[in-house]
């Protein structure tokens, strides 16, 4: 998964930028970048890490001129490949536009790669990322006339892509006919703002304006804000982004995620209680809602969190399985006395490789509880994910290649149970909008 934040029109674009990719870096940590312009000209910084170590060298900060600025984060969701180290797979990626630069910057997967190569004649790449294939057929599609170009090739794209596109003098949002990631946009005074969750706009004083439309090209100029449909909307929204991935404090596909994940926890017990136990804890920090959810009537547990956050970063978006693994080691703290002679549930957002539970189950083994049970926010994982998120080897999925007993035995459970894939599509408005590709292996493209 990635994220991007845009800036049009304020003083310090590039400073703001790091601000907002601060407020999305839940979403990677691997790559930031930032892209800015003076109205004329794009000048372009990147590195490997988080936003603000990257950018805390003020020399990379001052080369960035200018009162609209795009900026990046990510960690790849392409299968990696031998040569990634010798190529520069940050974002944005610089193109060319009637002769002048352009940089963007993109949040999704493309599905349909074989295609769009042959309609680039196998032009060799600079990158091993899908969002190339965009920036280069924007190149190809070039008469001059923008909008019709954009849409044009937006027209050959299949997948999911959430977009970003600075030009010197000014910036795109785009969000596919799936809508398939958030995308929203900011305003503060005469400034404007887009960002892949609404989190990014508090920083920077900004305020949640709309969300940029499936289908829809929003254009921010010097005369205002446009919009231009290019495609008719066939929403296919991921519910694993509320699931998980966005931040709580965010409100995406029209509903708080904090709201979203208390009533999923409340569902969970409904379905999946445990009772008779002592105490509901969550995997910090994004199962703190649910477990609050889960624990709700008290009927299987007083909500007690027992595992405590001790270290910056997400195991499930480290880049290898090593790192999740010393992630996972450092990540967290326990309140043991707690934990002794009570029984404990654990509520995860998600059971994706078990990577995190399995030695956070171990951990509080030590501290000698009756009984440990685990419950899942989502249903089975069993399927990849095509769309963006890191998911795509399915000897990986522990959901896919073990029985829930062989997971409960791996996981050193006493019980666990995953919220029913029937009931996590009746609490989602509208479900067929919604996209449990990961789920329930239904693709879309």
């Amino acid at each position: 998964m990635c994220g991007f934040f845009g800036i049009y029109n304020k003083r310090k674009a590039a400073e703001l930028a790091v601000i907002g990719l601060h407020g999305i870096q839940h979403r990677a940590r691997e790559y930031a970048g930032i892209a800015s312009s003076d109205g004329f000209n794009i000048f372009r910084e990147v590195g490997n890490g988080i936003a603000r170590e990257v950018f805390a060298d003020t020399d990379k900060l001052n080369r960035l001129h200018g009162r609209h600025a795009l900026g990046h984060v990510r960690y790849s969701t392409t299968l990696r490949q031998e040569n990634d180290r010798y190529r520069d797979n940050t974002q944005p990626v610089i193109g060319w536009y009637s002769g002048r630069k352009f940089a963007l910057a993109h949040n999704g997967n493309l599905t349909n790669l074989d295609e769009l190569r042959q309609l680039l004649h196998d032009r060799p790449m600079e990158t091993t990322m899908d969002t190339e294939f965009i920036v280069r057929l924007i190149e190809q599609h070039d008469t001059g006339k923008l909008e019709s170009d954009l849409a044009r090739v937006f027209g050959l794209l299949r997948g999911s892509y959430e977009l970003g596109i600075l030009f010197p003098d000014r910036l795109v949002a785009v969000r596919d006919p799936q809508g398939n990631h958030p995308l929203s946009i900011g305003k503060m005074e005469e400034s404007f703002f887009i960002s892949s969750e609404t989190t990014g706009f508090s920083g920077v004083g900004a305020q949640f304006v709309r969300d940029v439309e499936p289908g829809e090209m929003v254009l921010i100029e010097n005369g205002g804000i446009f919009s231009r449909r290019f495609a008719k909307a066939t929403p296919k929204k991921c519910r694993f982004e509320g699931n998980y991935f966005s931040h709580p404090a965010s409100l995406i596909f029209g509903e708080a995620v904090d709201d979203y994940r208390i009533r999923l926890g409340r569902t969970l017990e409904q379905c999946c209680p445990a009772l008779g136990a002592d105490i509901v804890t969550p995997v910090p920090d994004s199962s703190n809602y649910i477990a609050m959810g889960y624990a709700e009537n008290q009927r299987s547990g007083i909500y007690r969190p027992v595992i405590v956050r001790s270290h910056y970063g997400r195991s499930f978006i480290a880049a290898t399985q090593v790192e999740r693994d010393e992630t996972v080691a450092l990540k967290f703290h326990f309140t043991g006395h707690a934990i002794r002679g009570k029984s404990v549930v654990i509520v995860d957002d998600s059971i994706v490789r078990g990577t995190t539970l399995t030695k956070v189950i171990a951990e509080i083994r030590r501290y000698e509880p009756r009984e440990v049970h685990v419950r899942s926010g989502t249903p089975m994982i069993k399927y990849p994910c095509v769309y963006g998120i890191d998911m795509q080897e399915k000897e990986r999925l522990i959901a896919a290649t073990h029985t829930n007993a062989e997971i409960c035995k791996k996981l050193g459970a006493d019980s666990v149970e995953f919220l029913p894939l029937d009931v996590q599509k009746q609490m989602s408005p509208n479900p067929e909008s919604f996209c449990f590709a990961c789920m329930d292996g239904r693709y879309w493209h």
